[in-house]
């Protein structure tokens, strides 16, 4: 967490504290010490509940405290000294932290609903009461206060991990400098960016005047998709030309042992050891190599992306376990406020050029960045939220979190609102793209550069009744990726493109610009016009399957030929879709047109069936 977050969290505990306070008093001049604790600590608890515009919730929760407050006074609960103030309103505040602590170790989903004001009254005193049981053994306020905190700092150092966001960097490039003249390589990844959704590719609002800039001097691949439908097996096969059954960091298709930077367990495989990167290569031709990911959940170093940068800064922005129940006061005034979690495109630029320029003269770099604003949490910051504040339900969406794995029908209002968020958050990273450019270009990096935009994968945003992407089904919002390719020097290719290509296909087009040797086994192959099959593929993720059912419970294949895309499940679900005719893929021609379909699934196991197996050894699946 940056000190300033802190600060601002530190800050408003003390401010909205000290007005809770004031309303006890003036509510109750004459309350005691024992009913103002007891107050303020069921206090400490609405700001857990508080969650405007409705305020329902809060009304049922203020009468549960109300009553427990008087049982509590009744049955002498706690102690008018001093010492037992603090302890009272301390234990309270820790049941509440307490209890989030243990929903999200547990994976629980969020209290919501009329059980949120009962369980949270529940939290505030059950440590209350179970103090009132202790004082009838240790009198003492004090004594036990310090006991408590005495316990909760052995737990602390017991259980305490925190986590290390220090730069990895290896060994000092050794090989000789590649011959003078020797392009740089720029790779941005728009983390969960779709194709449709960028002006660049014909969309209504103006979300990316930048990368159509870029793309006026490049080459623009119309039909550019993933092999993969979120972020670690997407950027894998980004970064080694390798499809994901190949590179080996994809789902696992069960639980693993041990937990994501985030305190999940674990659901996927990182990259195979022996698998060689884009970074690996280049460093061995003698480039610099920095790596700059605002994902820091699976793109952290874990997962085996790192290898072969010098450089290599994956931390979070802020990452906060449990989040202190006055966040909520705050984001009532400030929606953003301690929402997102990874480091904004702007960071990331600042990050990368910064070690851009302390990089040593007479070789080339290799500059790896990625930008998150489109992933979920979508709330754009100023300016980039203008669209949301044009919906006329702005202000009551703007507080609720819409991201769900559950397939449902969401309202025009609910659409419109998602529509809106996504748009400003790719516009923010659209605009730092157009600061990054322009840094280039000052530095005289910019011409003799091939530099290469694209996205992981996209995002489904309300069609086929979902929302997001790990997990669903991989239809083009999905896969359908943007991909931009600024060939180095004065004189080279330009304009547009509607040959397919993938995420497979940008190593092997670094290497060749780079003049390095191409890494043995890749199945991408170099742009312009890569003639491989166009497949993308899906394992089984173990926590959508345990919370949202058996829809999820199953593998997914895809192979295309020109406009027609064929899906199939491990269930045995057939999909085909003709793209030209219908591009929402609602009308499955799969019974009528038995001919392309057994074309299609021959296709399919052809490229699947050749598919060499990650050679070391993964983890357990349980």
């Amino acid at each position: 967490m940056p000190a300033a977050i802190g600060l601002r969290i530190l800050t408003a505990d003390v401010v909205v504290g000290a007005g809770l306070g004031l309303a006890i008093g003036l509510i109750d001049p004459g309350a005691g010490r024992r009913t103002f604790a007891l107050a303020l600590a069921g206090a400490y608890g609405l700001l857990r509940v508080y969650a405007p515009p409705g305020y329902g919730a809060e009304a049922i929760y203020a009468a549960v405290s109300g009553v427990l407050t008087i049982a509590a006074l009744r049955l002498g609960g706690t102690t008018t000294s001093r010492a037992g103030v603090v302890l009272t309103i301390g234990l309270g505040a820790l049941g509440v932290l307490l209890g989030d602590a243990w929903l999200d170790e547990q994976h629980a989903a969020a209290l919501r609903g009329i059980l949120l004001p009962f369980a949270v009254a529940a939290l505030v005193w059950t440590p209350i009461a179970l103090d009132a049981l202790l004082g009838r053994l240790v009198g003492s306020a004090t004594v036990r206060g310090l006991l408590v905190v005495a316990v909760g700092g052995l737990l602390l150092l017991l259980t305490g991990t925190p986590l290390s966001t220090t730069a990895l960097v290896e060994d000092v490039v050794t090989a000789v400098p590649p011959p003078a003249g020797t392009p740089d390589v720029i790779l941005v990844s728009l983390d969960t960016t779709r194709a449709d959704h960028l002006s660049t590719y014909g969309y209504g609002r103006e979300t990316s005047p930048n990368l159509t800039t870029l793309a006026n001097d490049a080459l623009l691949f119309t039909q550019a998709r993933s092999p993969a439908g979120w972020t670690l097996p997407g950027h894998a096969s980004m970064l080694t030309g390798l499809y994901p059954n190949r590179h080996g960091a994809h789902l696992a298709g069960g639980w693993l042992s041990g937990q994501s930077i985030d305190g999940r367990r674990n659901v996927a495989f990182p990259l195979a050891r022996d698998r060689t990167t884009l970074a690996e290569a280049l460093r061995d031709r003698g480039y610099q190599t920095g790596g700059f990911v605002a994902n820091f959940s699976y793109l952290y170093r874990d997962y085996g992306l790192a290898q072969g940068f010098g450089r290599y800064e994956d931390a979070p922005g802020i990452l906060l376990r449990v989040h202190p129940p006055v966040v909520r006061v705050v984001r009532a005034f400030e929606p953003g406020f301690c929402v997102k979690p990874y480091r904004t495109a702007h960071d990331i630029n600042a990050a990368a050029l910064a070690w851009l320029d302390r990089a040593p003269a007479g070789r080339p770099a290799f500059l790896f960045v990625n930008y998150m604003e489109a992933h979920q949490p979508w709330m754009a910051d100023p300016p980039f939220d203008r669209w949301v504040w044009e919906q006329p339900t702005a202000s009551a969406l703007v507080r609720q979190d819409l991201y769900t794995h559950e397939m449902r029908r969401f309202g025009a209002a609910e659409l419109g609102f998602i529509l809106a968020s996504y748009d400003g958050q790719v516009a923010a990273m659209d605009a730092a793209l157009g600061d990054l450019i322009a840094a280039l270009k000052a530095r005289g990096r910019y011409e003799n550069a091939l530099i290469i935009v694209t996205a992981d994968h996209g995002e489904m945003l309300g069609e086929h009744e979902t929302v997001g992407h790990m997990g669903r089904m991989l239809y083009e919002p999905l896969v359908h990726v943007p991909m931009v390719v600024k060939f180095p020097g004065t004189v080279h290719p330009r304009g547009r493109t509607d040959h397919p290509v993938q995420l497979v296909d940008v190593t092997p087009t670094a290497l060749a610009a780079a003049g390095a040797p191409m890494i043995p086994g890749m199945q991408g192959q170099p742009l312009p016009e890569p003639m491989h099959a166009v497949v993308a593929e899906e394992d089984i993720n173990p926590f959508l399957v345990a919370s949202y059912g058996a829809g999820y419970d199953r593998a997914i294949r895809v192979v295309y030929d020109g406009d027609y895309k064929l899906i199939t499940t491990s269930r045995g679900d057939r999909m085909l879709f003709d793209l030209a005719h219908d591009p929402g893929e609602t009308d499955n021609l799969a019974e009528r047109d038995a001919v392309r379909l057994a074309d299609l699934m021959r296709r399919l196991d052809a490229a699947f069936g050749t598919a060499v197996a990650a050679s070391d050894t993964h983890p357990q699946v349980n």
